[in-house]
């Protein structure tokens, strides 16, 4: 959204500069936007959220009862493959107008093209981005992100009536002297060690148009590509396009809501199909669990539990393929895991230099970190 969202929600005071500094952590490790993670952490309901956004752009916005019961001669007006490109959904129609729920009512891009192709004049209307993942599913059985799943029914559950919390505690924080384009000399604040991921707006990234064709990378060459990464992806697949040419099979998971679910992985230098789609609970024995409760490495055959099962499945590899899994903690948290693999005696001369890997992300995403808040100010 062109709208500086955090920018605002501190101006009206309805959050704290802690606050979001909190929600820019879920949103830079976890990839949801910046509003769900509001939404998800408590600071604001999506209630709040909805209404403050509707009185600031000037648009109407959607309660939660309407767009849970939306005729479907009216869900028929707008294809699919259009609703989930725009992340759109058609509510109602008075005539040849539609009402749009939008996440993002300013992209006229979207606007433009359904109205093109319905006939119809929009009404756009708003919606946080949360409740148009799950409606896109409901609807048009689009697979929502799997980072968006646990939101809808904490809301339900634990948010949709509680109050805004207190601010977190304010954590300890360093300055780091920056220059704006105008010359113009800016402290940016992060927290002391903050180790996270970060996205630059407009800069996302296919996966697809990056894994394939990987020319020869050297550590000094995948440093130089950590350092100028614009969002959080182009680090991973960096990452995994490394993990790829030196070892058998390489995958990166992010631990999130008791889960760890695929984000990236390659195996002779291809993509891992559907790793995307794997999801490992936390709950039940794996060598997850064990990484996430020891946060220590694990090196070696996997113990057979249905778990380690499906990893494995997923991975390609087979029940005596050693494999190294290594936690990436940041914040005192766990939240992300390296997978390779290779014969014991490789795995073994090979783990210092994986750690050293895993460290050159971490400062990569915090310097993305830094340049997001550079663009929120």
């Amino acid at each position: 959204m062109a709208i500086k969202l955090g920018e605002m929600l501190l101006k009206e005071k309805l959050i704290s500069p802690e606050q979001l500094d909190e929600a820019l952590k879920c949103l830079s490790i976890f990839g949801i936007k910046l509003g769900s993670s509001l939404i998800e952490l408590g600071y604001i309901t999506d209630e709040q959220l909805c209404k403050f956004l509707s009185h600031k752009l000037g648009v109407p916005n959607v309660s939660h009862k309407i767009l849970t019961t939306i005729p479907p001669e009216v869900l028929a007006l707008v294809p699919a493959e259009l609703a989930g490109r725009y992340r759109v959904i058609p509510i109602r129609t008075e005539g040849k107008k539609l009402a749009l729920a939008m996440a993002d009512p300013t992209d006229f891009k979207a606007i433009e093209e359904v109205a093109f192709v319905t006939g119809c004049v929009i009404l756009p209307h708003i919606v946080p981005d949360v409740r148009i993942t799950s409606a896109l599913s409901k609807y048009y059985q689009i697979r929502g992100d799997i980072r968006y799943l646990r939101i809808e029914g904490e809301i339900a559950n634990k948010r949709k009536s509680a109050p805004v919390q207190n601010a977190v505690k304010k954590a300890e924080k360093i300055a780091i002297p920056m220059v704006a384009e105008n010359g113009d000399l800016l402290n940016i604040e992060i927290p002391l060690e903050f180790e996270g991921f970060a996205s630059i707006p407009g800069h996302e990234e296919d996966f697809d148009q990056v894994v394939d064709g990987v020319e020869r990378y050297t550590v000094d060459r995948l440093s130089i590509e950590f350092a100028s990464a614009k969002n959080r992806d182009q680090i991973a697949t960096v990452f995994i396009k490394y993990l790829g040419q030196e070892f058998r099979m390489g995958a990166l998971f992010i631990i999130r809501n008791n889960m760890a679910v695929g984000w990236r992985g390659v195996a002779s230098e291809k993509r891992i199909e559907d790793l995307e789609n794997l999801t490992i609970l936390l709950s039940k024995p794996s060598v997850m669990r064990d990484i996430l409760e020891t946060r220590h490495f694990s090196m070696g055959t996997l113990i057979q539990t249905p778990e380690n099962v499906q990893l494995l499945k997923i991975l390609g590899v087979t029940t005596i393929t050693p494999l190294l899994v290594l936690p990436i903690i940041m914040l005192n948290k766990v939240v992300a895991a390296v997978v390779v693999s290779a014969d014991m005696d490789a795995l073994g001369k090979r783990l210092q230099e994986l750690q050293r890997l895993v460290y050159k992300a971490s400062l990569a995403f915090e310097m993305l970190i830094i340049k997001n808040k550079i663009l929120m100010t």
